[in-house]
């Protein structure tokens, strides 16, 4: 039998639970901690509490027992969330990688602190164990609240002055040595220079397989910026948030954005990962389908494999009846069906990784067909 290459392949598809309360911690802007940014039920407090205390609380330890034993609403978790995907239990086998929330990575080849954090993380996921001795794998946080845009289906204040605090960041500092992912999300992260300044200060310590990863929305990243944080020996990595290809398409959604500067943002991190000495890719554009974004989901195809860039298509979440094609009936099941085929179809002749096709398939089943 060949070694699994991949973290994804070392968990074995034979288990389908989530990971997440084996391998993920997520302190959101207050500093509650739990195990996905859609999971509700909270592990502790950082401010309160260190972070052994946290990961293995009581909580976290119930969190993995339900959710090991299938019953993940009452483990806390949101349906909708990209491994049920709108089913309240688990699916047979796991979603695609590329479609879930954690990057999938190779595995490290040397004995590291990494190395054996990751094999010890994957059999106490597997014995679906509930005290752990490993740690973190993904270490996800939101570090400032605050967004410059109103868009239509996000309920976070937008105009929040909450943002983590230096003793929050020092008390993640160890983790460094035995994650794979440091992920930062917000609001907009970029708007506070604060976090700019500290992202661009990042250390690895010996770590050097770590990976540096932000959501954006990509309105305050000049060329300056992303020079910054592309231009050096482990450069982060972007998600970017582009809902739409027309200009009024995109503003309708993304409120109080400007359309031109996202979209040269987006060519701008296509040429940073052009020029990236690693050949590393280090931007993905995640595209919310809806009912406003389905006519140009062809043109987003078109536009990614132009900028040789991935493209993610995720499912919009939330009660949304003019817009939630997934959770009401605004087309023809079987129509969405025959076009999202279409779609993956040709997408599969493009140069680039498009993902996103299964679950919107699967979303559909579960409630139309």
């Amino acid at each position: 039998m060949n070694k699994p290459a991949t973290f994804s392949e070392l968990l074995n598809p034979a288990n389908n639970h989530c990971i997440h309360p084996w391998a993920d911690l997520w302190i959101n802007a207050a500093g509650h901690v739990t195990c996905c940014p859609q999971n509700r039920t909270r592990f502790g407090n950082i401010h309160q509490h260190s972070l052994a205390e946290l990961w293995n609380s009581d909580a976290a330890q119930s969190v993995r027992k339900l959710i090991a034993n299938n019953d993940y609403q009452a483990a806390g978790c949101e349906i909708e969330c990209p491994f049920l995907r709108g089913a309240p239990t688990a699916p047979a086998t796991q979603p695609p990688a590329a479609e879930l929330i954690n990057q999938d990575f190779s595995l490290p080849l040397d004995e590291s602190a990494l190395g054996k954090n990751i094999a010890t993380v994957a059999e106490e996921y597997k014995a679906k164990k509930h005290y752990l001795s490993g740690l973190p794998v993904y270490v996800d946080s939101q570090p400032v609240l605050r967004c410059n845009s109103a868009c239509t289906m996000c309920g976070q204040p937008h105009t929040s002055d909450q943002q983590h605090s230096d003793e929050i960041l020092r008390k993640i500092e160890p983790l460094k040595e035995t994650a794979k992912v440091f992920r930062w999300q917000g609001g907009e992260i970029f708007t506070n220079k604060r976090f700019f300044n500290y992202l661009q200060q990042f250390d690895s310590g010996n770590n050097s397989e770590l990976i540096k990863y932000v959501i954006t929305n990509g309105s305050v990243l000049t060329e300056d910026r992303i020079k910054a944080l592309t231009k050096n020996e482990n450069p982060v990595f972007f998600l970017l948030s582009i809902d739409g290809v027309k200009k009024r398409t995109f503003e309708k959604i993304r409120i109080g954005l400007n359309y031109e500067r996202v979209i040269d943002c987006l060519h701008k991190l296509s040429k940073a990962q052009a020029e990236n000495r690693q050949d590393r890719k280090l931007v993905c554009w995640n595209y919310v389908v809806m009912n406003s974004t389905l006519d140009e989901m062809c043109d987003a195809v078109d536009l990614a494999s132009e900028l040789n860039i991935d493209l993610n298509f995720a499912a919009l979440q939330g009660d949304f009846p003019e817009e939630n094609c997934f959770r009401y009936p605004l087309h023809d099941a079987q129509t969405l069906l025959d076009k999202f085929t279409a779609l993956k179809t040709y997408s599969l002749t493009k140069n680039i990784n498009v993902s996103g096709f299964d679950g919107l398939v699967y979303r559909l089943k579960q409630r139309f067909v």
